[in-house]
């Protein structure tokens, strides 16, 4: 195997975990209520690629209508993903919700497995206990009581969503070009969740300059370099590597937010970081290159 193209994947999957650790910090920062901030970062996001994609001769007519299915029901779990996942910020600390939402790889085996796919290899399970007893080690000492509880859920379902969007995404992105993929996965992202904030009546507007900035930051970083970056790598890589490589974002964003935001970082939360890093190490050796073949038109 060419070394290029194992190099390729695994850079930009670090260029896209650096960019996901800042979406906490960032909606942390913009004063606005969760679901809005959802709908924004979407929205911005799907300004962007849609007419990229469109320009790039991916018109509806050159469609795989299955696969564009898929990447619409794709884009349904990102925007349950990201509603239920920032609304767990309102009740718990950055590192506590980033480590649960980073979870997503124990429900990508689970999910593969009750699909019928097999079980995941011996290295991988031990890379998913590793996780799974680092954020535990992370949560310990913690009251598990009240608001805290509520954001631990949402967390977890924020886990789920995200381990669904990667099955469906790989699944999709088989006969679709990267560009019309993005264009349809976020364009239904957006879609649901601004007619959520619709119907919820939720303020979308109106906001200080500061959260208007970190909203563009989320779009702009979290999103388009790194969400998308990791929707490149499902290209190559398979949906249980990428999501163990982005276990490590509760690791940076526990730090930024130590550093950006004066938020404590306990002795529990980082022993089960080094954990957790640990953890990526081991599955990224197992679950890594080859690359999966994926045969789409050009981009």
């Amino acid at each position: 195997m060419p070394r290029a193209r194992v190099a390729a994947p695994l850079l930009v999957l670090a260029i896209a975990l650096a960019a996901v650790s800042f979406g906490s910090i960032f909606a942390r920062l913009a004063d606005a209520a969760p679901l809005a901030i959802a709908a924004w970062r979407m929205g911005l996001a799907a300004l962007v690629v849609i007419p990229v994609a469109l320009a790039g001769g991916s018109g509806v007519d050159r469609m795989d209508p299955r696969h564009a299915a898929l990447a619409a029901a794709a884009g349904l779990f990102l925007a349950l993903h990201f509603a239920t996942w920032i609304a767990s910020l309102d009740h718990t600390t950055i590192a506590r919700s980033v480590l649960l939402v980073s979870t997503a790889p124990i429900w990508v085996a689970i999910l593969q497995f009750v699909s019928g796919r097999g079980a995941p290899p011996l290295r991988i399970v031990l890379a998913l206990l590793l996780a799974v007893a680092g954020v535990v080690t992370a949560s310990a000492g913690h009251d598990w009581r009240g608001g805290m509880l509520t954001g631990d859920l949402l967390a977890v379902a924020g886990a789920i969503a995200m381990a669904s969007y990667l099955l469906l995404s790989q699944r999709a992105q088989s006969r679709l070009s990267f560009r019309r993929y993005l264009a349809i996965a976020y364009g239904s992202a957006a879609a649901v969740l601004w007619l959520a904030v619709a119907i919820t009546d939720t303020t979308a507007g109106g906001f200080n300059a500061a959260t208007w900035w970190a909203l563009a930051g989320m779009a702009a970083i979290s999103q388009l370099i790194g969400h998308s970056g990791s929707n490149w790598a499902l290209r190559h890589v398979s949906p249980l590597f990428v999501a163990v490589v982005l276990v490590g974002e509760p690791v940076l964003a526990a730090m930024l937010a130590w550093w950006l935001l004066g938020e404590g970082l306990d002795w529990q939360t980082g022993a089960g970081g080094l954990l957790i890093l640990t953890g990526i190490l081991l599955g990224a050796s197992a679950a890594g290159p080859p690359p999966i073949p994926i045969q789409t038109p050009a981009q």
